[in-house]
């Protein structure tokens, strides 16, 4: 759900719960947290909870429905640019490494999900429907910088002497251009 659609109090309830599970799954999978934890972390009852949550899979979803809606809004505010994929890295990496805490924990074994799956997905949403872009090369060719991406992303967040943001924009951007750079990637006007 979009945040804009609640008040405030129910903003800063969903946003305490989303940090609670996100400090809980430093140390835990998350199908080995229970409601009852996450709602001791928040200091919150779990009627309160369930009034916003079915689970904590649905709390983690929300989580990554938040990204998704800021990775979206970086691609729309970049894509009619020249160079429009060195910046849409550019502003995606410094969010990631905004959010490092967060990110680790989403790329870490102890969300017991494929975010590679789910930046394809979004990365998809975006490719042109034409005859070349919906070809099989197309397909792989996004499925093979996404999971590349999710890759170095986790490599770089890892470390504490990590390069800037811009940096690895630029290299990631030289190492996707030749087998993404070809295909229309942005169908939509605004």
């Amino acid at each position: 759900m979009p945040v804009k659609s609640l008040d405030r109090r129910a903003r800063m309830t969903r946003e305490i719960l989303k940090q609670s599970l996100i400090e809980l799954m430093k140390n835990k999978p998350i199908h080995d947290i229970s409601i009852k934890k996450i709602c001791e972390t928040a200091d919150i009852n779990r009627s309160t909870f369930y009034h916003h949550y079915d689970s904590q899979f649905d709390l983690f979803n929300d989580i990554l429905n938040d990204i998704g809606y800021e990775i979206i809004e970086i691609v729309k505010n970049n894509h009619k640019s020249d160079d429009w994929m060195k910046l849409i890295l550019r502003d995606a990496f410094t969010y990631i490494e905004n959010n490092r805490e967060t990110f680790l924990v989403i790329l870490s074994e102890n969300s017991g999900f494929s975010v590679g799956e789910r930046l394809t997905v979004y990365v998809e949403r975006f490719v042109n429907t034409s005859l070349e872009a919906s070809s099989e090369i197309a397909k792989y060719s996004v499925q093979f910088a996404t999971a590349g991406m999710t890759s170095v992303v986790w490599q770089w967040l890892k470390k504490d002497d990590r390069i800037s943001a811009d940096e690895l924009a630029n290299m990631v951007a030289a190492l996707l251009m030749p087998s993404i750079g070809r295909f229309s990637l942005f169908p939509f006007n605004n």
